[in-house]
This record gives C-alpha cells, sequence and structure tokens, in this order.
C-alpha cells in the first residue's frame, strides 16, 4: 500500500470512529434525560425488587430470565404496537 492510500484509509477510519462516537453521546444524553424524568422512588423499588428476587433465586436464574425477556422484547412490542408504528 502507498503511503497515500493508508492516509485515506486512515482517515476514513477516523470519520466513522467521529459518528460512532457522536451517536453514543447522543444516545448517553437521551438515557440520563430518560432516567431523570423517572420517580426516584420508582428506580430504589425496582432495585429493591431486583435486590430480592436476584437472592431467592440466584444471580444466574436471574440474567437467564433477563435474556430471554430481552430477546423476547421486540417481539413482544410489535404485537402490541398499533400498525403503523411497526
Amino acid at each position: 500500500m502507498t503511503r497515500k492510500s493508508l492516509c485515506r484509509e486512515i482517515e476514513s477510519v477516523n470519520q466513522r470512529l467521529n459518528l460512532t462516537q457522536t451517536q453514543l453521546q447522543l444516545t448517553h444524553e437521551q438515557s440520563k434525560v430518560s432516567i431523570q424524568k423517572l420517580n426516584p422512588y420508582l428506580i430504589i423499588g425496582i432495585g429493591l425488587l431486583a435486590g430480592i428476587v436476584t437472592s431467592e433465586m440466584g444471580w444466574r436464574k436471574v440474567y437467564t430470565f433477563a435474556v430471554a425477556g430481552v430477546s423476547f422484547y421486540p417481539f413482544l412490542i410489535s404485537r402490541l404496537a398499533p400498525d403503523e408504528y411497526v
């Protein structure tokens, strides 16, 4: 590879990295806004419930259940959402 082609490739990778970093920053800001809108007592209650469930079932079973729920979530939302949003 020539020096010129290597510089172009580096510039291309740098642009993709900058785009990815910008997207991550935007997602981070959206997450912060969403969490700030939640009631603090709801967050504490969910944490308490998660702790109780984890202590009763064990973290491996809870993790397996959570992974299954996350994989099932898009299917559930697509069935419950009106057709105009799908």
